[in-house]
């Protein structure tokens, strides 16, 4: 039985369509639809949907919502009506992302908190009167913000449109979706026989998603509230005597009020520094810009958001699907990064399965890792989201293994700060051409190549010095060698024979 995984080239987001050959009768599986758009192949959302109607003749046997980030459901929301002509048989997301769930849903609200607080805070930052650093922060908060859609700045907006997305598949495409818990039983469904998926994350566990590689931490939302005290404050422009009881500018002021750094009666509204201006004209003056600390206390925005997108990132529906004739397995672990990856390796996370031989076997991470001859590389190849010794150098099978990066490399350095958006990370990019023995694509370049031979020499730069001649040359030879790997200018497919 032959599987095709094809990735779509609409720029920095994922879309893969997964086509099972049974002897002719072909059944679909669609993993996400979404993009923060795309420079390098101008490949839009619509066209992606026209070839998907046109290959899977508008009926998809299963659908997969990964987890709420723009890049990756956008066109669920977008393109609203043509999903709504598909017709679906299953679908499955994360049990985070399940209304019934008591500890999914505490999720939702913290997330949405500290999202509604990050967006404050970055107005405050983008409109500060001291120095550009600010205002470089409060951009860069902007961005990681579009995680969450377009409008997630918008007030009381927060996450709506990714919610709106999500709730297309949850609720608007006539089939009750299915919320997946990691771990046993193996899921080995009628309608997809000879293949089996092993359900891996999101890690039922909030140590585990708050663990994200860098400065997760499970109190990061508990800061929210004193965010939103520094930005309503910062860019309410009313004096203090209506902070507390105004409702305009906060729901809960005396909450708010608690986390200031000092005392009311210390403080001034803006209004209220016409005077101050008068006796302290030194520290206003323009000149003097780049020492003020007016916005300081927003400045732990900028690291609280990157743990919100990391945070989300964890809540991925990460899965391997196994083809029983011969083991070997293609593993999606969508954005998931270092907790949820971690997770998969935990004492419990056993399935009992058999072998094809039909022996009992109890199979863990490691073995479905072992066995890995696909790769969807996570979160776009960025640093933290391929585990390393848990992950990538547990796929043994490297004459064969492959990897699909979807990425738009010229979009992500564009993001603020410039440059700062590293999508492939260099270290990574390098080791997954090694492991792979050259077999990595890129959607928005197809095969990855040496930089010196890049239109866009600018966004490949960093890749210059990445690899030697002889190593190029070998890769290339690997590359010419796959016949499995056809690149065309919508998508790239790659075919397990």
């Amino acid at each position: 039985m032959k599987v095709r995984v094809r990735m779509y080239r609409q720029g920095l987001g994922d879309c893969f369509l997964v086509t099972f050959d049974f002897e002719g009768e072909e059944k679909h599986m669609l993993i996400d639809c979404g993009s923060l758009g795309a420079t390098t192949t101008g490949v839009k959302l619509s066209d992606v949907l026209e070839d998907i109607g046109k290959t899977t003749g508008k009926h998809i046997h299963l659908l997969l919502a990964t987890h709420e980030h723009w890049d990756h459901v956008r066109g669920f929301g977008e393109l609203k009506e043509k999903f709504e002509g598909i017709t679906f048989d299953h679908i499955w997301m994360a049990w985070t992302e399940n209304p019934k769930d008591a500890m999914a849903q505490q999720i939702a609200k913290n997330k949405k908190d500290l999202g509604s607080a990050l967006a404050a805070a970055s107005e405050a930052l983008q409109h500060s009167p001291a120095a550009d650093e600010s205002q470089s922060m409060g951009l860069a908060v902007r961005d990681l913000l579009g995680f969450f859609g377009e409008e997630s700045l918008a007030a009381g907006k927060f996450s709506q449109q990714v919610n709106d997305a999500m709730d297309v598949v949850r609720l608007g495409l006539n089939v009750k979706a299915e919320f997946q818990v990691p771990g046993p039983p193996v899921l080995e469904p009628s309608w997809m026989p000879g293949f089996r998926f092993y359900v891996l994350g999101p890690p039922k566990n909030l140590d585990a998603l708050n663990d994200t590689g860098e400065h997760g931490s499970s109190q990061l939302y508990g800061m929210a509230r004193a965010l939103e005290a520094a930005a309503v404050f910062r860019s309410s422009n009313k004096p203090i005597s209506d902070y507390l009881t105004d409702p305009d500018i906060s729901e809960n002021g005396a909450a708010c009020e608690s986390q200031m750094p000092f005392d009311s009666r210390f403080r001034y509204a803006l209004p209220e520094l016409q005077a101050p201006k008068t006796f302290y004209a030194p520290y206003y003056a323009t000149s003097n810009a780049w020492r003020r600390i007016d916005d300081d206390w927003l400045h732990a925005a900028s690291d609280l958001a990157l743990q919100l997108d990391s945070a989300t990132n964890n809540t991925s529906l990460a899965f391997a699907i196994e083809r029983i004739s011969d083991g070997k397995v293609l593993l999606f672990p969508a954005d998931a990064q270092e907790g949820n990856w971690l997770s998969w390796h935990d004492d419990k996370m056993k399935w009992a399965s058999t072998n094809a031989d039909g022996k009992a076997v109890e199979v863990t991470a490691s073995d479905l890792l072992n066995r890995t001859v696909f790769y969807k590389v996570g979160h776009h190849s960025s640093h933290n989201a391929t585990a390393k010794a848990k992950g990538l150098e547990l796929m043994q099978q490297e004459e064969e293994l492959t990897a699909f990066i979807p990425v738009d490399r010229a979009v992500a350095l564009k993001r603020n700060p410039p440059g700062s958006w590293k999508m492939p990370a260099a270290v990574l990019y390098r080791r997954l051409l090694e492991k792979c023995q050259g077999r990595v694509v890129r959607s928005d370049l197809g095969w990855a190549d040496d930089a010196r031979n890049a239109k866009n020499k600018d966004a490949e730069k960093e890749f210059l010095n990445m690899a030697t001649d002889a190593e190029w040359a070998k890769w290339k030879k690997s590359q010419t060698a796959a016949a499995n790997v056809n690149v065309d200018d919508i998508y790239v497919d790659y075919i397990l024979s």
